[in-house]
This record gives C-alpha cells, structure tokens and sequence, in this order.
C-alpha cells in the first residue's frame, strides 16, 4: 500500500481508470569503476503517468543516478552549484534485498503523455556493478473526465 497526498488525489480525481505500470529500463553498466554509460530513457506511453515507486537489482550503496524529465525539462537534482551532485540510487530506488525492496518517491512525479524521464548513472567506485536494471512503477491515468485530464497550469487547490 502506497500513501498519497491530496496533491496526488487532485491528479487522480481527473481520470475515469488508473492502471500500475511497470517500466523496467537496463543500465548498461559494463563493470568499470565511476563509469557514466550513456543516458536511458524511460518509455514513451500515450497516457499520462505517474511515477510513485522505483527498484534496482543491484546492492551497491555508492552508485548514483540523476533524474531529469525531458518534457517538461526539470531537473530532479538541481542546486546552486556549478556541477551538480548526483544521488545514491539507493536514496530513490528499493533494492531486492532489502525489507521494502520498491521504494516510494516522497512525492508521485506527474509526466504528460509522450514525455520521458533521462537517468544519467554512475558506477561504483568501490565495487562496481555489471549489468543493472532499473524500474519503475507508475500509474497510467486513462480517459480523463474533461477530455484533457491534468496539466502543470493546474496546480493544487486547498
């Protein structure tokens, strides 16, 4: 069971159907200490998602994504400085070996249809990871009550 704000439920309360999906995009990690393969990209679906929970397969605590949806262009991890700090994956994703193994973002993130999230990773510096899988659990918001569903411009009433 999964918590939701009001927030969330403003989003929800716009849609007739939710659906969970389950994106799970390989990483293409290749073995090496601190590599940075190249971006992935989460699928392209036609409806709106939201995006509530994330997993990896793999146990290493020092590897590090950035987030970034294309459309619209946000930077999960933005701040002042002039390169700025990646994440522990482990902060964002559950892994399969421990007590909650799906971790929930503390805010569902809101993705209009046709748009994407970039993840950028790094590899462990101390023990790096071969392979990896990340995935991610949405909701797909299906036919919208006004023909249009949730926008950004909507924001949140009280």
């Amino acid at each position: 069971m999964f918590w939701f704000s009001k927030y969330v439920y403003q989003i929800l309360d716009r849609y007739k159907n939710h659906f969970e999906s389950v994106d799970t995009i390989p990483i293409g990690f290749t073995g090496v200490a601190s590599e940075r393969p190249a971006p992935v990209f989460t699928n392209l679906v036609s409806e709106d998602l939201l995006f509530f929970a994330a997993a990896v397969d793999f146990s290493v605590s020092d590897a590090l994504v950035r987030i970034r949806s294309k459309s619209p262009a946000y930077d999960w991890m933005a701040d002042t400085a002039a390169t700025p700090q990646d994440t522990p994956v482990n902060a964002l994703a559950g892994v399969f070996s421990q007590a909650l193994p799906i971790l929930p973002l503390i805010q569902p993130f809101f993705l209009k249809r046709q748009g994407q999230l970039q993840m950028q990773f790094t590899n462990s510096a101390s023990a790096p990871v071969t392979g990896g899988r990340w995935t991610w659990r949405t909701l797909r918001l299906v036919d919208p009550f006004d023909g249009f569903g949730w926008d950004y411009s909507v924001g949140y009433t009280a």
